[in-house]
């Protein structure tokens, strides 16, 4: 990414609130005013082409007549680590979803947990280096780069699993792959499973956003992203799709009241 970038609030999406946050809870540990410098020198657009590689993220600081080139790193996830990841987000449908639709389940993290990863910095992970001669890290220059990467990140998540080591569309090809049986996810048996915490909200229903609108009668686009599932034919594909329509039309009709 070139040019200068300039914003006045950082993080809009969760996830650039969680990032920035990252960065602000430094402050119990490095004294000001390296931080609000920083957060001073993002609004002023001073940060310009930054660049997001796997294992780090680059861009220059410029202020006083001086451009200071700082570099971010964060390690990036072996093969391994993201075989394990991909087999974890695939067994959650609504994760799968999600994220073939561009989009980052507030929750992810909690599902990497579970496999010892995270997409978001763990502590000691992140450093930084800088040109100038701060003998603090992160420097304003480095706390800079960082609010504005929030900014950045709230555009596109996946620079996350970038920063990680995998780009989008090799992540979304391995979640296909894995929900369409070419490399099937860890599943519980069902007998295993508690009916009565299937349908456990982890938070208050009332807070959701609902934003409904008529059936077109497409595919519905989650079951249209996921593909076909392994060892269903494509008559009982169709039979899937038409009660999902059919469902839909009856949300549809008991929404209006009728």
């Amino acid at each position: 990414m070139s040019g200068k970038q300039r914003t006045e609030s950082f993080g809009a999406t969760w996830w650039g609130r969680r990032w920035r946050r990252a960065l602000e809870s430094l402050g119990a540990t490095y004294p000001n005013p390296r931080l609000p410098h920083g957060r001073s020198l993002a609004r002023k657009g001073a940060v310009q082409d930054l660049v997001v590689e796997p294992g780090r993220i680059r861009a220059q600081v410029h202020g006083r007549g001086k451009a200071h080139d700082i570099v971010l790193m964060l390690p990036v996830f072996s093969d391994a680590d993201w075989e394990t990841a991909v087999e974890a987000l695939a067994g959650q449908l609504r994760h799968a979803a999600a994220l073939l639709q561009g989009e980052l389940p507030e929750d992810v993290d909690d599902t990497l947990r579970e496999v010892d990863l995270s997409l978001f910095p763990r502590t000691g992970e992140l450093g930084s280096t800088c040109s100038c001669t701060s003998k603090i890290e992160p420097c304003a220059h480095a706390a800079a780069v960082h609010y504005v990467l929030a900014s950045v990140l709230d555009a596109d998540p996946f620079l996350l699993t970038r920063l990680r080591g995998r780009d989008r569309e090799p992540l979304l090809a391995a979640l296909r792959a894995v929900r369409s049986g070419s490399a099937e996810p860890e599943r519980p048996a069902i007998d295993r499973l508690d009916p009565e915490a299937l349908f456990t909200a982890r938070g208050d229903l009332a807070a959701i956003a609902v934003h409904p609108h008529r059936p077109d009668g497409r595919v519905p686009e989650a079951l249209r992203l996921l593909g076909e599932i392994r060892g269903i034919d494509r008559e009982s594909w169709q039979q899937l799709v038409s009660a999902g329509q059919h469902a839909r039309n009856r949300a549809w009709t008991l929404a209006e009241g009728s």
